[in-house]
C-alpha cells in the first residue's frame, strides 16, 4: 500500500476520473454538465470504441497489487513481540515497588527514594519510546483502512458489461478482489486491535508511572528538611524501639529490591554494556600491543618503560581503571547498587596498581580506605533506617577521622612526592567525617550517611582520577614510542614534558569527572542538571539579539577544544622535526604547521557556530564591523596574519631554519598565526612578526641544506716553504671524515701581510650546527702539525731604537760639565719601527 500511497496523486485522480466518465456514459446518467474526461469518453463511445471492459481490468490488477503490497507490509512491518513480553515484567514490578515501597514512610531513608525514582524514570523512557514507536505502527494503520475505504466505495467497480461472456469475466475478477479486500480488512483490523492495546496499556502503565513519580519527587523536596532537623533521638538517648524496622527486615528488603532493580537495569541497557566491553577490550589490546612492540624492538626499552608506572607493570588493571571510570558516565541514571559494583572494580584495580608506586604507609591509608568504603557502600544500599545501621556509620565515621587525621601529620611532615592537592584532600575528607559523626550524634542520620558516603567516595574517587589521567598520558606516551622508526618520525618522547605541555586540559577533564561524581554522591546530581539546564537554555536579550548561556558555552567550548587540538599536534610536529633524521626540508612534517593550525581553528570555528545556534546573518554583521576596524587600527595584525598564511605556502622559512633577520640570528623555533618565535644561540627567544619575516632581508642558512661554508686565515713567517706549508694544511682538510669533500677544500695564499705571509683555508661543513666546534679543531691540528714541523707562526711585534746625545761615553761628572757649559740643543729620541 505504501507503494500506491507514493504514486502521484494527479494519476489516481486521472483513473477514477475517467472510470466514472465512462460508469455514466454506459448508463446514460450523465449530467448535464460534463467534465473534460467524461466528454471524452462520451466521444469515443460514439466513435464505436468501447475501452470499459479493458479500463476495469487494469484497475483491478492495481488494486490486487495493492493488496499484496499492504500484505508483506502487515506480515514484516509491526514487531511488538519484545512490547508484549516486556510489559507484564514492568506492570509487575511497579506493583512491586508501589506494594513494598510507601513514599511517605519515615523508616525510608534518602537512598530508597532515589533508588524508586531510578526504576521509574527508566520505565518513564521506555514506555514513552514504546509510544513512539506504537503511534507510528498505528499512523501506517490508519492508512491502509483509509485505502481500503477508498478501494470500496470506487464506484467505477460497479460497472457491470451487458454481454454475458464479458459478464462472468467480471464477476470472477470482482469475486476475488472481493475476498483479497475482505482478508486484507480482516487482518488490518485484527493488527489494529492488537496495536490500539498494547497502547492502552503502555498509556495506562506510562500515567501510572508519572504519577507516582511525581509524589516520590515530592517527597525528594521534603527529605532536605527531614535530613537537616532532627529525624531520631540523640544517639545517646536512642534505642531499637526508635525505629519502625528491624535491622533483619532492613536487610531483607535491601536485597529483595537491589536485585530486582539490578536484573531490570543490567537486561535493558545491553548496548551500553557493549560499549563498556569494547573500551575495555581496544584500550587493553592497544596498551598492550604497543607495550609489546617496544620490548621487542625498542633498543632502550628500559629507558622507556621506567618512564611508565602503570601501564608496563600491569596493563588489564589499568584497562579496567579506564573502562570501568569512564563506563560510568555512559549509563543513564544507573542504580546505587549498580554503580558501586563498578565503583568497587575501580576502587580494587587503582589499589593494586598505586601498590608499588606510591609509598606505603599511603598504601596502608588506602587498603583502610577500602574496607571503610565496603562497608559504608552495604549501608548506602539499605533501603530503611535501622539502629544497627546508625552504630556502624557512627563508628566508622570516627575510624575514618582518625585515619585522616594521622596520614596528614605525615603528609604535611613531608609533602614532597605525595599526589597534588594530598594535603586539601585530607582535609575535606576530615572535616566531612567529623560532620557525619556530629550529625548522626544529634539525631541527623541521613544526613550523616550522606556526609560519610561523599566523604569516603570523593577521596578514593580522586585518587582515582589522578591515576586515570596519568594511565592516559601513558598510553599516549607509549604509542608515540612504539611508533617510532628511523624516517623522521619522533624519537625519545619525556613523559613529564609530555605531561606537563598538556596539565591544564587534563586537570580540566579531570576536575570535571570528579564533580559530577561528587554530586552523584551527594545524591544532587539531577537536582544541579536541572538547575543549570535551566540557567543555560532559558532565552536571553541583548537588544533585538537573542541568545542563552548555554549556546555561549557552547561556543567557547569547541573554541577551547580546537586550540587543544592545535597545540597537540603543533607540539608532535615540532618535536618530530627536531628529531628528525631527515635533512631535507620536503621530508618536514612541520612544514605546513601554520596551514593545519589555520584549519583547525576555522574548522573549530565554524563548528562553534553551528553548535551554539548564532545565526549567519549576525556573522556578517560582525565581519562587516571587523572590516572596518581593520581599515582604522588592525592593519599590523592583518598584515602579519597575511604574512603568515604566505610563509606558510611558499615556504622560505620553516621550523629548525637557522636564519639572520636585522641584529639577530638564531633557530626558528615555532611559527604562529600573528608572529614566529626565534631562539638564539644565547638561550633568549625573540618573537619576530611575521610581517618582518617578509619585509626585511632575511638570511636562511638551511634553505636548501644544512652546509655552512668556514673560511680560516693562516699566516706564516717571511722565508717559510710555501709550498711545505701549503701541502701540511691540505693534509690537514683532506684526512678528516667530517669535512665534506664534494665540494673540495681549497688552500691559497691570500695575502702579503706587515710581517706573515696569509694562507686562506675553505671548506665545508655537512651540519651548520657543528662549524664551530669543526672549526675549532680545525685550528687545534694547524697549530700543532706547525709545531711539529718547526713552521714558525708570527705574531704583532714592535721594534725599539734608542738614540742618546754624543756625550754618552763620558763618565758622569764630564757629562755634567759639558751639559753645564753646553746649551740643551736635543733630547734623547725614541724611534718606533
Amino acid at each position: 500500500m505504501l507503494k500506491l500511497i507514493r504514486q502521484p496523486s494527479y494519476l489516481i485522480t486521472l483513473i477514477l476520473f475517467s472510470l466514472t466518465g465512462i460508469l455514466h456514459a454506459q448508463t446514460a446518467t450523465v449530467s448535464t454538465k460534463k467534465t473534460p474526461i467524461e466528454k471524452e469518453v462520451l466521444l469515443i463511445k460514439s466513435n464505436g470504441t468501447d475501452t470499459s471492459i479493458n479500463t476495469f481490468i487494469t484497475k483491478v490488477e492495481y488494486y490486487s497489487n495493492s493488496f499484496n503490497s499492504m500484505t508483506s507490509l502487515l506480515a514484516k512491518g509491526f514487531d511488538t513481540v519484545e512490547i508484549s513480553r516486556q510489559l507484564p515484567r514492568i506492570d509487575s514490578l511497579l506493583k512491586f515497588i508501589k506494594g513494598g515501597n510507601s513514599v511517605n514512610d519515615r523508616s525510608n531513608t534518602l537512598r530508597s527514594l532515589y533508588v524508586i525514582r531510578d526504576i521509574l524514570t527508566h520505565q518513564e523512557d521506555q514506555l514513552s519510546e514504546w509510544q513512539a514507536t506504537l503511534a507510528g505502527y498505528n499512523t501506517r494503520l490508519v492508512q491502509i483502512q483509509s485505502n481500503l475505504i477508498q478501494i470500496k466505495e470506487d464506484r467505477a467497480l460497479s460497472y457491470v458489461p451487458a454481454d454475458s461472456l464479458l459478464k462472468d469475466e467480471y464477476r470472477e475478477q470482482m469475486d476475488g478482489l472481493n475476498r483479497k479486500w475482505k482478508r486484507m480488512d480482516a487482518s488490518n483490523r485484527k493488527v489494529m486491535r492488537q496495536i490500539g492495546l498494547l497502547q492502552s496499556l503502555v498509556v495506562q502503565n506510562y500515567i501510572n508511572v508519572t504519577n507516582y513519580k511525581e509524589r516520590v519527587n515530592t517527597a525528594l523536596r521534603n527529605f532536605g528538611k527531614r535530613a537537616f532537623s532532627e529525624e531520631y533521638p540523640y544517639l545517646w538517648q536512642s534505642g531499637r524501639s526508635d525505629y519502625a524496622k528491624s535491622f533483619g527486615a532492613a536487610y531483607d528488603k535491601t536485597i529483595s529490591t537491589n536485585e530486582q532493580l539490578l536484573d531490570y537495569f543490567v537486561s535493558a541497557n545491553w548496548p551500553v554494556h557493549i560499549w563498556c566491553l569494547l573500551i575495555f577490550a581496544g584500550f587493553y589490546g592497544w596498551t598492550l600491543y604497543t607495550t609489546r612492540k617496544i620490548r621487542n624492538e625498542n633498543e632502550d626499552r628500559d629507558t622507556v618503560l621506567n618512564q611508565a608506572h602503570y601501564i608496563p607493570r600491569n596493563t588489564l588493571l589499568s584497562a579496567l581503571v579506564v573502562a570501568f571510570l569512564l563506563g560510568t558516565f555512559l549509563y543513564d541514571h544507573p542504580p546505587v547498587v549498580f554503580v558501586e559494583l563498578m565503583m568497587l572494580v575501580v576502587l580494587i584495580s587503582t589499589g593494586l596498581l598505586i601498590r608499588k608506586v606510591w609509598p606505603a604507609h599511603i598504601f596502608k591509608f588506602w587498603m583502610m580506605i577500602v574496607l571503610l568504603s565496603i562497608v559504608s557502600g552495604i549501608s548506602n544500599l539499605f533501603l530503611l533506617a535501622s539502629y544497627t545501621d546508625r552504630i556502624v556509620i557512627f563508628i566508622l565515621g570516627i575510624v575514618g577521622s582518625a585515619t585522616g587525621y594521622l596520614l596528614l601529620k605525615t603528609v604535611r611532615a613531608k609533602e614532597a612526592g605525595y599526589p597534588p592537592k594530598t594535603v586539601l584532600l585530607l582535609q575535606i575528607f576530615i572535616g566531612l567525617q567529623s560532620l557525619s559523626v556530629l550529625a548522626n550524634l544529634f539525631g541527623r542520620f541521613s544526613l550523616a550517611k550522606i556526609l560519610l558516603v561523599t566523604s569516603l567516595f570523593g577521596l578514593w574517587q580522586a585518587l582515582s582520577l589522578v591515576v586515570f589521567v596519568r594511565v592516559i598520558m601513558e598510553a599516549v606516551f607509549l604509542q608515540l614510542e612504539a611508533s617510532k622508526e628511523n624516517d623522521g618520525v619522533p624519537t625519545y618522547f619525556d613523559f613529564q614534558g609530555l605531561q606537563q605541555r598538556f596539565k591544564t586540559a587534563l586537570n580540566v577533564v579531570a576536575i570535571v569527572l570528579w564533580l559530577i561524581l561528587l554530586a552523584g554522591n551527594l545524591n544532587i546530581l539531577d537536582s544541579v542538571y536541572d538547575f543549570l539546564s535551566g540557567i543555560l537554555t532559558q532565552p536571553r536579550k541583548i537588544g533585538e539579539t537573542a541568545f542563552t548561556f548555554g549556546s555561549v558555552i557552547i561556543f567557547l567550548i569547541i573554541i577551547y577544544v580546537a586550540s587543544l587540538i592545535s597545540k597537540a599536534i603543533t607540539y608532535f610536529f615540532e618535536f618530530a622535526d627536531f628529531h628528525s633524521s631527515s635533512q631535507t626540508r620536503k621530508n618536514k612534517l612541520s612544514s605546513s604547521i601554520l596551514l593545519v593550525k589555520l584549519g583547525i581553528f576555522s574548522v573549530g570555528f565554524l563548528l562553534a557556530i553551528a553548535a551554539s545556534g548564532i545565526p549567519i546573518e549576525r556573522i556578517t554583521i560582525i565581519l562587516g564591523a571587523l572590516s572596518v576596524g581593520i581599515g582604522f587600527g588592525l592593519q599590523t595584525i592583518v598584515n602579519n596574519l597575511v604574512s603568515g598564511i604566505i610563509l606558510a605556502i611558499e615556504k622560505p622559512v620553516q621550523i629548525g631554519d637557522l636564519i639572520e633577520i636585522g641584529t639577530r640570528s638564531g633557530t626558528v623555533k615555532s611559527m604562529g598565526i600573528r608572529a614566529s618565535k626565534i631562539a638564539t644561540s644565547d638561550g633568549s627567544e625573540v618573537i619576530v612578526p611575521n610581517g618582518d619575516l617578509l619585509s626585511q632581508h632575511l638570511v636562511n642558512w638551511t634553505l636548501s641544506d644544512k652546509h655552512r661554508r668556514v673560511e680560516l686565515i693562516i699566516g706564516v713567517t717571511y722565508g717559510s716553504d710555501l709550498n711545505r706549508v701549503l701541502a701540511l694544511l691540505r693534509g690537514i682538510v683532506d684526512t678528516r671524515d667530517d669535512i665534506m669533500h664534494d665540494p673540495a677544500a681549497m688552500v691559497l695564499i691570500h695575502n702579503f701581510g706587515p710581517s706573515s705571509v696569509d694562507f686562506r683555508i675553505l671548506f665545508w661543513v655537512p651540519e651548520i650546527g657543528n662549524w664551530l666546534t669543526l672549526k675549532s679543531q680545525v685550528l687545534s691540528d694547524i697549530y700543532e702539525v706547525f709545531y711539529r714541523e718547526g713552521i714558525e707562526m708570527p705574531f704583532p711585534q714592535t721594534d725599539v731604537h734608542l738614540h742618546y746625545p754624543e756625550n754618552q761615553d763620558k763618565l758622569p761628572e764630564e757629562r755634567k760639565d759639558t751639559e753645564a757649559t753646553k746649551p740643551k740643543t736635543s733630547e734623547p729620541t725614541i724611534d718606533k719601527l
